[in-house]
């Protein structure tokens, strides 16, 4: 696969509205993942593995474009697979507010995509682009999966997870397991496995022009930024990511005002949600 880095979707993803979302703590890459496997060599079964966004939750309430979803590849072995480990990405929306309860009634497939996956992908956290809308009002299941090997053909792979939090359930589905609805992992005693997977996209209809009066200055800085506002907007929630995809909270002082000159030099951004919608600002860090 042709890696799009992170960096590169941040740079480009500030025309209109743009906004990640992630049950994810953190984005950071670890090893906890747990998957159906069988034969010898171990070879992967099928898995599924599902995340479920409310919008509301992340403060989207009209249409939600989305352009590409964010995983990590923690292992792989592909003896028999000289072009790589086909991992297929899915795009539901519904209206149901209570996931998984009559999955799969209910969910329509906006999209999906199938990326192989080399061992290039080993240890990185991928994107893989994807285009679907969200109509307003509705929510997003995004299922990533793959079918199973060749028995005991060696062909497996892991998707990463860790240990480090999640806001909602990891779900997982699989045949070879009898798991065939999707199960949260911890109830299967894998309390510790959060998949790390974030979606990007675009948030339609809300008050652009109100919010493109939202500044940062000083921009560039050597670590303090003020966030200025029109006086009909207020801060709900601030955050940070940086180019690796690792997320960290952020307080805003009575002025609107944060200091990063704890953190080290290069762009980063700055994620808004604030009481007219959401926006995106690129900060850089001297």
């Amino acid at each position: 696969m042709k890696k799009i880095t992170l960096l590169f979707l941040l740079l480009f993803g500030f025309i209109g509205t743009s906004q990640t979302i992630s049950h994810s703590t953190s984005m950071t890459l670890s090893n906890t993942n747990v998957a159906c496997n069988g034969g010898t060599p171990s070879t992967s079964s099928d898995n599924r593995y599902f995340r479920y966004f409310k919008l509301s939750d992340f403060s989207i309430t009209a249409d939600y474009t989305i352009s590409s979803v964010q995983f990590g590849v923690q292992t792989l072995t592909i003896p028999t697979l000289p072009d790589g480990f086909p991992v297929t990405v899915k795009i539901y929306s519904t209206t149901s507010n209570n996931f998984p309860v009559a999955y799969p009634a209910g969910y329509t497939e906006l999209a999906q995509v199938t990326t192989n996956f080399l061992l290039a992908d080993v240890e990185t956290l991928v994107s893989v682009p994807i285009a679907a809308t969200i109509p307003a009002g509705s929510n997003v299941l995004v299922e990533v999966g793959y079918l199973a090997q060749t028995a005991s053909s060696g062909n497996r792979i892991f998707l990463s997870a860790n240990d480090l939090g999640e806001s909602a359930p990891t779900y997982i589905s699989s045949t070879a397991c009898a798991l065939v609805p999707p199960t949260p992992l911890a109830s299967i005693n894998f309390p510790n496995a959060h998949l790390v997977l974030s979606v990007t996209g675009t948030t339609l209809g809300v008050k652009e022009s109100i919010l493109q009066k939202v500044s940062v200055y000083p921009n560039p800085s050597k670590g303090k930024f003020t966030v200025d506002l029109p006086a009909s907007v207020s801060i709900e929630k601030a955050s940070l990511t940086d180019i690796t995809g690792k997320q960290m909270a952020i307080n805003l002082d009575a002025s609107n005002s944060f200091s990063i000159s704890e953190y080290n030099t290069g762009i980063y951004i700055l994620n808004l949600q604030t009481s007219e919608g959401v926006l995106n600002k690129r900060l850089i860090k001297e």
